[in-house]
């Protein structure tokens, strides 16, 4: 069974530090490429649903998907889910079309990227579309700056395949 990793959904600048300089829409399609690069790089291959697979299926079907950059995370931008619990109603109706069309169960959303001072962080929840019940709940930090994007993308791959 595949999994898919959706979008990264959110972004939280500092405006007063290094984040102040980077453009939201730039770097969330970085962000996504460079994770479905790194999992594939370490072999992952068709397995898994990457977020620009995500991207293109809802494109591709947009009567019957939910807008993939949209899926309805915004409550847990200040609280994190607890593990067993409930996926709020309106991201569990928007989750289930598309994991349909791609055929996975499990959705690893990334939810918010923000700065936190010289540090990067992102948080990732995995749901169980079909239970509609959240798995696991964790944040990836790593140093801000020009290699951003690259560490999170290893940081990522790193939590599901040995370097």
């Amino acid at each position: 069974m595949r999994v898919a990793i959706a979008p990264v959904q959110l972004w939280r600048a500092d405006t007063a530090g290094w984040s102040a300089q980077l453009s939201w829409a730039a770097l969330r399609v970085a962000v996504d490429s460079a994770i479905g690069a790194e999992l594939q790089a370490r072999g992952l291959g068709r397995r898994w649903a990457y977020p620009l697979d995500v991207i293109r299926s809802a494109r591709r079907n947009p009567t019957y998907s939910a807008d993939p950059y949209a899926l309805g995370v915004g409550r847990w931008r200040s609280t994190p889910p607890v593990p067993g619990t409930a996926m709020p109603p309106l991201l569990a109706d928007n989750l289930r079309p598309l994991t349909a069309i791609d055929d996975t169960r499990y959705v690893l959303l990334p939810v918010e990227l923000r700065a936190d001072g010289a540090v990067g962080v992102l948080r990732l929840v995995l749901v169980d579309a079909r239970s509609r019940s959240v798995l696991w709940v964790g944040d990836l930090a790593v140093p801000g700056g020009p290699r951003l994007v690259a560490d999170l993308a290893t940081r990522l791959a790193d939590l599901i395949v040995e370097p």
